[in-house]
Formats: structure tokens, sequence, C-alpha cells
């Protein structure tokens, strides 16, 4: 079995996603929305780099989603250093602000995907889906 999975019920393996954000109605939603789907699971979360970091390090998750505006730092520096720390780790960024500025940034630190949260919990998780 690969370590960064784990097994489900059905007996398939569910994918691993660590959730960054620092909204904590917003983080419990994105939460609620991707541990909806059969295949996804949120192994973790944060509403800060710092801890983030630390804790993506211990849980070595499938897939990072980040929000760009963090309210004591930035996501977009968060995904280059995890971008440079571990090159193959899936990592979507999220915004509500400036949307295709904030993407083109996002994907030159290391974001293999980007949604923006207006869009909606549909396109959210189709993103992560894709990406993983």
């Amino acid at each position: 079995m690969n370590a960064k999975k784990i097994r489900a019920k059905t007996g398939g393996c569910k994918s691993r996603i660590f959730v960054v954000e620092d909204h904590e109605l917003m983080r419990k939603s994105i939460i609620q929305t991707l541990e909806r789907e059969a295949d996804l699971i949120v192994c973790g979360h944060a509403d800060n780099v710092e801890d983030a970091i630390a804790a993506i390090a211990i849980l070595k998750p499938d897939l990072v989603l980040t929000d760009i505006r963090l309210k004591e730092s930035s996501g977009l520096e968060m995904i280059k250093a995890l971008h440079s720390r571990e090159p193959g780790l899936a990592i979507v960024a999220t915004t509500m602000f400036d949307g295709l500025r904030n993407e083109r940034l996002a994907r030159a630190a290391g974001a293999v995907g980007f949604a923006f949260k207006q869009e909606g919990p549909e396109k959210l998780i189709a993103t992560v889906q894709a990406t993983l």
C-alpha cells in the first residue's frame, strides 16, 4: 500500500488532502466539501504557513490545497517553499481576489492547479481530482 494513501472501507484508496485556509468558516466548508467525495480525505489543516509546513512534513499528503492570501503570511511563499522541498507534491491554490493575476503567480510559484472560490464546490472538487 502506498504510504501516502489510506485504505477506505470500500477497499479502494483515498487521496490525502491538507488544507491551508485562515478563515475558519471557509476552512470548515472546504473540508466538508472534500470529505463528501468517496476518494478524498482531509488528513490535516492549518490556518498559517508555519503550522502548515510543519504538519505537511509529517503527514505527507498527496495534495495541498491552499489559499493564496493568508492573514499572517503569503500562501505564494508557502507554495514556493513546498515546491522547492517536495517538487512532486501536488499543490492547488485558491483565491477570491484578482483571480487571473493570482493564478499566474501561483502557477509560477509551483502550484499545479488553481480554483476560484466563487466558482463553487463542484469546480473545487473537479480541480482537486484533476490534479491528483
